[in-house]
């Protein structure tokens, strides 16, 4: 079966970001399968692309899988003008490019941008190919409730994009269980909708990474601390650390820590030297291969998010890398994930926007070490039984097999 694999922001382990269409497309190759992963330059390194240096349209080949890079950058500092104009674009070279691509199979076309679905469609309407279309965030939904859409033309066009992408698709993948519920709601017909989360990489993380030299090297081998990672932008709700930060002030064996990039990081930046924070340190992206060991030398995870309420159904990589890791986890909401560690006994999480909860749940675990033990052990149980990459790839690959059988 050959499988044609849309993805605007393909990345390979070179890269800082999810690598989850990688892993996939690996394994299905390993199945015996042909992958083409259409993608974009935005996520790609200078080493994934020195070998095609200055090509408007890279082909090259990862791990069996051929790539089609098409030259189009982006940024997340972009604005909306930009980030719409990158969208635009890479649809419509993608649009060209599947009409072209010879003999595919099945389509597996992953959002966001929504802007994905429509080679996919074009593909179902002209060549006949059936697709599956893979939910990651919920567009228009988080953008317009972040205040990044405004206009009413442009959300009513989002909105009929997304009924279109789920009226032409022969199934669909959601990476969380809110997310299918809602789209449940807005189909007008059936159809089959797999709730494949994000998966855990329990092979670059695990908790048999000695972190002793980071805290060593950091001053940190004294301290409890509390570490969040990726990127730093308003969704990711930080102010919520910076505010536990300042409410631990006078506790020196606490320490938050920031790892990676993003708009807000400058102004986080700013309000820890204004408010003369010692207990937050913010750090700069580091390589995935050189995150673990940072990752190895915290006590808890942190993960946040602003307050708006469809971002409790996220899926983000991160909260999966800290249960391969084996790190309890501290969410600052509920949904999903929240019912998820407290199921399997692994973290704990709050209502959203209650910070002092959030503070509670910190304190409460650093004055607990056997607890984080068990939940530390109980995060990478979970993480290798039910989240691991084989079992997720086996998911969404037999949801490609039922639709090309159709």
């Amino acid at each position: 079966m050959h499988i044609l694999y849309i993805h605007q922001y393909f990345a390979t382990p070179q890269g800082n970001t999810g690598t989850r269409s990688l892993e996939f497309a690996k394994r299905w190759v390993s199945a015996g399968h042909r992958v083409t992963m259409l993608t974009s330059t935005a996520q790609l390194t200078t080493k994934d692309l020195e070998s095609v240096e200055g090509q408007r349209v890279a082909r090259f080949s990862i791990s069996g899988i051929d790539v089609v890079a098409l030259n189009v950058p982006y940024d997340q500092r972009m604005g909306f003008v930009r980030r719409t104009w990158a969208f635009s674009v890479f649809m419509f070279l993608a649009c060209w490019n599947v009409l072209r691509i010879p003999k595919v199979d099945v389509i597996f076309a992953t959002s966001t941008p929504l802007t994905v679905a429509v080679p996919a469609v074009v593909a179902r309407l002209v060549r006949r190919i059936p697709y599956v279309f893979e939910v990651r965030d919920l567009w228009p939904d988080v953008p317009v409730a972040l205040g990044y859409v405004r206009s009413r033309p442009i959300i009513w066009l989002m909105k009929r994009l997304e009924l279109m992408a789920y009226r032409f698709a022969d199934a669909i993948v959601a990476l969380s269980p809110g997310v299918a519920q809602l789209i449940e709601k807005r189909l007008r017909h059936k159809i089959k909708i797999d709730v494949i989360p994000n998966c855990c990489d329990t092979e670059l993380f695990s908790p048999v990474v000695d972190g002793t030299s980071i805290r060593e090297a950091k001053g940190w081998s004294d301290s409890f601390v509390c570490m969040h990672t990726g990127a730093m932008g308003v969704v990711n709700g930080l102010d919520s650390i910076l505010n536990a930060a300042v409410h631990f002030r006078n506790e020196p064996a606490i320490r938050f820590v920031l790892i990676g990039g993003g708009k807000e990081k400058q102004r986080l930046r700013d309000e820890v030297d204004r408010r003369g924070l010692k207990n937050l340190d913010i750090l700069d992206s580091v390589p995935k291969r050189t995150l673990v060991s940072y990752m190895a030398a915290c006590d808890l995870a942190l993960m946040t998010v602003t307050s708006v309420p469809v971002l409790e159904h996220n899926s983000a990589n991160k909260f999966f890398d800290y249960l391969s890791m084996g790190k309890p986890v501290v969410l600052n909401y509920s949904g999903w994930q929240r019912e998820l560690l407290e199921r399997i006994d692994a973290g704990r999480g709050c209502p959203m926007g209650d910070d002092d909860a959030f503070f509670s749940a910190i304190e409460a675990l650093w004055n607990e070490p056997e607890t984080r033990a068990r939940m530390s052990t109980n995060a990478r149980a979970a993480a290798e039984n039910e989240f691991s990459r084989d079992r997720m790839a086996q998911r969404a690959l037999e949801s490609l097999m039922r639709v090309k059988k159709l």
